[in-house]
């Protein structure tokens, strides 16, 4: 009786064990054909979109209800997955009861993806291209700190130059560029300079008052560079050494518009010979005193002058004294 027991205990547990096993198999097998398609999911296709067409490319034509069990996607979803694949051009239906589908040949679905992908990419390439050009073209404006950061910039936006440079310069500041402005000349571009110094340069166009005593003249000295009418840097010596770099249209029309401004008055002055050869900073305030009289131009208007409301705040100072 004993040995029975033992037989059936013994039968019972082999049982078990085979149903383990089948059951470790199954899952086994689950992983290996349910979970494998994960290299099409990287190629767009959904988890379930991936599971439908690797089961079709492996039993080639299989209805709703096959798909379903042997993909393991669930029936309520089958058949809008199969849709999906459809629209893509990976699949395609056979008419009949039931319908059956069949997965297009792997090489013509791939190279289909080859192709969209390179149209895309194509398109992609264009259009950050182009928001590439509206960043550069951007108004913002950019401040720039100390006087050797300040040049810096000036050299690279002359160097870059393509048609025009205008600059409104002190001698000083522009030995610096130097170089930089002739090799800018013997590439062809024009240079317009205006200064109320004495600066020469061989081929560019200088307007300049070539006042000997100019460090007095003003409480800071100004400098711009107007790159082909697009693009400007204006800074400022002394206290205000914070410089700005700008594409904005108002900013540069206003720094174009000062330069030409200045070369307006250089040239009413030289042509009216209201200054002698090698004048003084006070020859310069005498000359635009009297052109403030005869165009009845009152201290009330010429209160933001920079040069002109300096000195006569200066003069006043030095009387009370």
């Amino acid at each position: 009786m004993k040995w029975r027991i033992f037989d059936i205990l013994a039968l019972i547990l082999k049982k078990v064990l085979t149903e383990i096993k089948i059951s470790t198999i199954i899952v086994v097998w689950g992983i290996t054909t349910m979970d494998n398609f994960c290299f099409l999911e990287k190629l767009g296709f959904s988890s379930n979109e991936a599971k439908v067409y690797g089961t079709l490319i492996k039993h080639k034509a299989l209805n709703g209800y096959e798909i379903s069990k042997l993909s393991g996607v669930a029936r309520s979803l089958v058949y809008e997955v199969i849709n999906r694949l459809i629209a893509k051009g990976a699949v395609v239906r056979i008419d009949g009861e039931p319908n059956f589908y069949k997965p297009i040949e792997y090489r013509e679905l791939l190279r289909n993806i080859k192709e969209e992908n390179e149209k895309n990419i194509a398109i992609a390439e264009h259009e950050l291209q182009q928001l590439v050009i509206e960043t550069a073209d951007a108004d913002y404006v950019m401040n720039i700190v100390g006087e050797e950061k300040y040049i810096a910039k000036a050299k690279e936006l002359i160097d870059g130059a393509q048609a025009e440079i205008s600059l409104s310069i002190w001698r000083e500041p522009f030995e610096l560029i130097r170089g930089n402005v002739e090799n800018a000349i013997l590439r062809g571009i024009k240079v317009y300079i205006f200064t109320f110094e004495n600066i020469a340069v061989s081929g560019a166009k200088i307007y300049s008052y070539n006042i000997g005593d100019v460090s007095n003249l003003f409480p800071y000295r100004r400098t711009t560079v107007i790159i082909d009418g697009e693009e400007c840097l204006v800074g400022e010596e002394g206290d205000r050494n914070i410089c700005i770099y700008t594409r904005n249209h108002s900013v540069v029309s206003l720094a174009t518009d000062e330069i030409v401004l200045n070369i307006f008055w250089n040239k009413l002055i030289e042509k009216e010979n209201l200054l002698p050869h090698g004048c003084t900073g006070a020859d310069f305030l005498q000359a635009i005193s009297g052109l403030a009289e005869r165009y009845d131009i009152t201290n009330e208007m010429t209160k933001n002058f920079l040069v002109y409301n300096y000195q006569r705040e200066k003069n006043a100072n030095g009387k009370k004294r």
